[in-house]
């Protein structure tokens, strides 16, 4: 169950140290972690993780912007739910000439009619001075006051202005690259190809042709996929405060009593003395809910194994075994072996899904695939049983409409 095109659920991590898992599933979990471990060290801490960055979305707007994998629920008669994904409806028609492509992230508000006052006082808000080193290092850290979040009229995010915002505020640029395009260009310089490497739009297959890829993963099970974020004034206020106060503290000498009180209130420091950047001023809408699109406690979903959505799982498989595909140069041979989850409770295993499970984890228990890795292993019968594509999911269509998009398709990524 490879992640080769990421996984949308880093996104919500980055952003405001959040996970599904405990804003849906585990609310009362949630609020002992949110006391012992919040949002704001969460967040911290994994936007140390280098590898998490690694694993955001690869190919933008052009794979993950056109919604043909989105699962739709039951038809809801709930006016309230209705109306608070009205802006959802209207970003996500599939015509590029009427409407834009599909967000990843709908903000439920918008800063100008939910924060009037702070808008107000940050446009007549004048520096005095420049900010102290400390501050605008903190400043460049954290960088989520309200001018920064870049919220337009639609209130929507793309998958691109999502990652784009995540590199800007963090992201190791030194490690990974979120530019498809510019890997695909400049794929053939030593200096910035291994920026690109675990993006397989970006980077083609080895000249190997007697090489063979097996793709064996898991679907049928709601995986998210999108967003429904709000905006929290207080936080907003709270970092613009410590913004105000950065632009304000003196930098002579003569006044060194004032500026050393200007710094300790204007930067957030943990029990160590280290600086630690402000709360994000946003978090997953819990109270966004659309039956009819599937849309559960803030969180939309589409086909997956539960954890990588079909997208990232079956796409680049699919557009490698095509014939003469710019991605396969030396035509190696690419097997996509997909397993309808079934889950089945087991007294004698207990906490898994049983024999026929797909989930991310449990798919390493599935009877069919642990036969297909024996086959593989051994060679036993591998032609006959394994060397052939077995595809239970909607993934021909999904890619028939991605790829038919005007704006879509692996083509329109690195192009």
């Amino acid at each position: 169950a490879g992640t080769l095109l990421g996984i949308p659920k880093a996104l919500p991590a980055l952003l405001s140290g959040e996970l599904k898992d405990i804003v849906v599933v585990f609310s009362q979990v949630g609020e002992v972690l949110e006391k012992y471990f919040g949002r704001r060290w969460r967040r911290n801490l994994w936007l140390t993780w280098g590898s998490l960055f690694g694993m955001l979305p690869k190919g933008g707007d052009a794979i993950w912007g056109i919604g043909a994998d989105y699962i739709d629920g039951d038809v809801s008669n709930n006016e309230t739910d209705s109306e608070m994904n009205d802006t959802f409806t209207e970003a996500s028609q599939k015509s590029p000439t009427d409407t834009p492509l599909v967000p990843v992230i709908v903000w439920n508000n918008g800063t100008d009619e939910i924060c009037p006052s702070l808008t107000s006082s940050l446009e007549n808000t004048i520096p005095n001075t420049t900010p102290t080193a400390d501050a605008q290092d903190l400043n460049d850290q954290e960088g989520l006051n309200l001018p920064d979040l870049k919220i337009p009229p639609s209130r929507t995010w793309s998958m691109k202005e999502t990652v784009d915002f995540l590199f800007e505020h963090g992201g190791p640029s030194s490690i990974f690259s979120p530019d498809t395009k510019k890997g695909w260009k400049t794929r053939a310089l030593s200096k910035d190809k291994r920026k690109h490497w675990s993006d397989p739009l970006a980077t083609p297959l080895p000249i190997a042709p007697s090489l063979k890829i097996y793709c064996l993963y898991g679907t049928g099970l709601p995986t998210e996929r999108s967003y429904y974020y709000k905006v929290s004034c207080d936080k907003l206020e709270e970092n613009s405060n410590i913004n105000q106060n950065q632009t304000s503290c003196p930098e002579d000498d003569q006044n060194e009593k004032e500026a050393s009180q200007c710094n300790t209130s204007s930067i957030v420091q943990d029990v160590t003395g280290e600086k630690e950047p402000p709360e994000a001023p946003f978090t997953i809408d819990t109270t966004a809910n659309d039956k009819s699109k599937n849309v559960q406690s803030g969180v939309r979903f589409s086909d997956g194994d539960g954890s990588v959505p079909l997208i990232s799982l079956g796409y680049m498989c699919q557009k490698w075994s095509q014939p003469k595909n710019k991605h396969n140069p030396s035509g190696i041979k690419v097997y996509t072996r997909e397993r309808e989850s079934k889950a089945q409770v087991r007294l004698s295993d207990p906490g898994r899904g049983g024999p026929a499970s797909g989930e991310h984890v449990d798919i390493l228990g599935n009877v069919g695939v642990l036969e297909d890795i024996v086959r593989i292993a051994t060679g036993f019968d591998v032609e006959e049983k394994v060397d052939e594509d077995k595809i239970v999911s909607d993934l021909k269509r999904i890619m028939e409409e991605i790829d038919g998009h005007d704006l879509g398709g692996s083509d329109n990524s690195v192009r």
